[in-house]
């Protein structure tokens, strides 16, 4: 009995000891600074015990210092049927190291992995709840999943984000089929990183990664941050075996067993476009027809099965129901334009911020999938088959200028999308505008935008009239009691360009200075970048687009004004961009105006962090001019 409580009471001790160590109070304050978590220790164990069989333990602890560091918890896991969680355990402790709750792993919630827009899915996830009283206070998860599909493989990120320092990070892969791995290290310049690998094996570990917090204007964390890639020469997906280490290879392996066979159309259709068509002289007529008919009788539902969520409905299916994801849809209109003789490719990509596909590494990537028609000599055109509004040829902001993966039979390749330059990137804005002699106004507008900023604007035309007012009065808070005699837009798919046509008024523009009125020049303007001071600078400057704003404004003065004084026109330039601002004063036998013709142009590109301060001035000079005022005076205090 007494040696039994000597047991008891030594196992008592050491876990006290154990959860000793997670102390708040032991964190080092270097470790603390900018930081709303600490991650304790996070250790990844992958053993792959045959090419479908594949073991992932993980021990993860983290101090959440503040309601924003619980993003950091990721105490969850997905599965499905190829993927299954075997134990799963979360403690809960205070600041002092002290247990506060214990999640088993039947105490984990389970949900869908996609809400609301996904219609089919088999993935889930099992998450932690748990609602903390105070902060700080850490939690200690540990899980272990089994998983079929070893063609995904988990990257070690040991730094998973800004505002979160790393006590250490443990990577590990213990190959027991003797598959070559291929790997890819990435921004480990700065880091002592212990490496200890194989051609079978894998291991990596870090201690001591200081939070970094994110600086406006710099590349995104994905290019920044510390990864190694992961792969294994041979995979497995549902059932289906592949080899593969070049993009070439695996594409063709994609291709074969995702795409090929799942074209097929029947009669009905194929005679109904063939119809449609039959007028059109041009292959791009033709797909112009096409890609409007897809538009108009089908609609975007997310569709998660399939090999992985990976490979797309039949053309056939998507045609009976009328709906499909980005896969489904993509691969349908690719069999509508082939039925008419018009190859397209079918093309892997990351949606969302820019991202790329990385083309120096191999293995299954992207979260999208567009459509490219190759055009002998000319650009490729892209089509965005899942929007129903989205112009012809037209990708925008969503899956623009990165590198992306065309699928063919012969095999994959790397490819660049469609990139708009700074001057494809353009706003024109013109307006005359009757200055009232309280300071209000009265003006006509036209607004024309291209590119990019077409997709910023042109589905305001689909929303309420109230909800146009709301968005208008929201960018243009410079007018008082701002209001709309008439709100019409144009908007012409075929030349990508979206105009609105606006007759608005407003009690208040212009500043009072006794009689005088100080009439501001810069009627509206897209341009709002503000750049504060950042005397320790550690990124680079990034535009991932340029953009070129031109702007007549034409001010009528009210009768028996006339012009005291008007700013010089000017013009700066530098690597960042250029501005050129003209103001005149023009006349007719019963009207005064002051002509204001603005041209500013922001260059795409990257700058070393050195020249941050030259950048920040550039863009303060810009809203030096665009903040100068004219003024006007009654005639008789002229």
């Amino acid at each position: 009995m007494r040696n039994f409580l000597i047991v008891g009471f030594l196992g008592l001790f050491s876990t006290l000891h154990c959860q000793e160590n997670y102390k708040v109070s032991n964190i080092n304050l270097k470790m603390l600074t900018n930081a709303n978590a600490v991650i304790r220790e996070h250790t990844t164990n992958i053993e792959i015990k045959d090419i479908d069989d594949v073991e992932i333990s993980t021990n993860r602890v983290v101090t959440v210092l503040n309601e924003a560091g619980e993003a950091y918890i990721e105490a969850y896991e997905n599965f499905d049927k190829g993927l299954s969680v075997q134990d799963q355990e979360a403690l809960i402790l205070d600041k002092d190291g002290n247990e506060i709750r214990i999640f088993k792993k039947r105490d984990f919630k389970t949900r869908s992995n996609f809400q609301g827009f996904v219609l089919f899915s088999d993935n889930q996830v099992s998450y932690l709840q748990y609602t903390p009283r105070n902060y700080p206070y850490t939690v200690k998860y540990s899980s272990r999943v089994r998983k079929e599909n070893s063609i995904f493989l988990p990257d070690w990120r040991p730094l998973e984000g800004y505002k979160v320092s790393v006590e250490r990070s443990v990577y590990k892969i213990v190959n027991n089929t003797q598959i070559p791995i291929r790997y890819s290290e990435r921004n480990f310049d700065s880091l002592n990183v212990e490496v200890n690998n194989s051609n079978f094996d894998l291991k990596y570990s870090v201690t001591d990664l200081m939070a970094r917090s994110h600086e406006k204007l710099s590349p995104s964390f994905e290019v920044l941050a510390p990864h190694v890639r992961v792969a294994l020469q041979k995979y497995f997906l549902e059932g289906i075996e592949g080899e593969s280490s070049d993009w070439k290879d695996f594409g063709a392996w994609q291709y074969k067993h995702l795409v090929e066979g799942q074209g097929l159309l029947s009669e009905e259709i194929v005679r109904k476009v063939t119809s449609l068509t039959k007028d059109a002289v041009t292959d791009e007529e033709k797909a112009r027809i096409i890609y409007k008919y897809v538009q108009e009788n089908t609609r975007y539902i997310a569709v998660m099965l399939g090999i992985g969520g990976w490979k797309p409905y039949s053309a056939l299916e998507v045609d009976r129901l009328g709906y499909g994801d980005c896969k489904g849809l993509t691969n349908y209109t690719r069999a509508l334009l082939k039925s008419q003789g018009i190859e397209a490719d079918y093309t892997i990509v990351y949606g969302g911020s820019k991202r790329d596909i990385d083309p120096d590494f191999t293995k299954m990537q992207g979260n999208h999938v567009i459509l490219s028609i190759p055009q002998e000599d000319k650009e490729d055109i892209w089509l965005e088959c899942t929007s129903q509004d989205a112009p012809f040829n037209y990708l925008g902001d969503f899956t623009d200028d990165r590198w992306a993966l065309k699928l063919k039979p012969e095999g994959g390749e790397i490819v660049r999308t469609k990139k708009y330059s700074a001057e494809d990137n353009l706003q024109s804005t013109w307006a005359n505008i009757l200055i009232k002699e309280n300071g209000g106004f009265k003006a006509h507008l036209e607004r024309s935008s291209y590119g990019v900023p077409y997709g910023d604007i042109y589905l305001i035309e689909l929303q309420k009239e109230e909800v146009q007012k709301n968005y208008y009065n929201e960018n243009w808070s410079q007018f008082q009691n701002l209001s709309f005699d008439s709100i019409n837009f144009i908007n012409d798919k075929k030349k990508i360009e979206f105009k609105e046509d606006l007759y608005i008024k407003a009690d208040r523009f212009c500043n009072l200075a006794g009689e005088r009125l100080l009439v501001p020049l810069n009627f509206v303007s897209g341009f709002n970048m503000k750049i504060d001071k950042d005397k320790n600078r550690k990124n680079k400057i990034t535009i991932e687009r340029g953009k070129t704003f031109k702007d007549n404004f034409k001010f009528e003065l009210p009768s028996g004004f006339a012009v005291e004084a008007i700013p010089e026109s000017q013009e700066i330039e530098s690597d960042f961009g250029k501005m050129s601002l003209s103001i005149s004063v023009e006349e007719t036998e019963d009207r005064k105006y002051i002509a204001v013709e603005r041209y500013l142009r922001i260059e795409e590109g990257e700058w070393s962090p050195e020249k941050f301060e030259n950048f920040r001035k550039f863009i303060n000079q810009i809203h030096k001019l665009n903040s100068q005022k004219a003024v006007i005076v009654p005639t008789n205090k002229v």
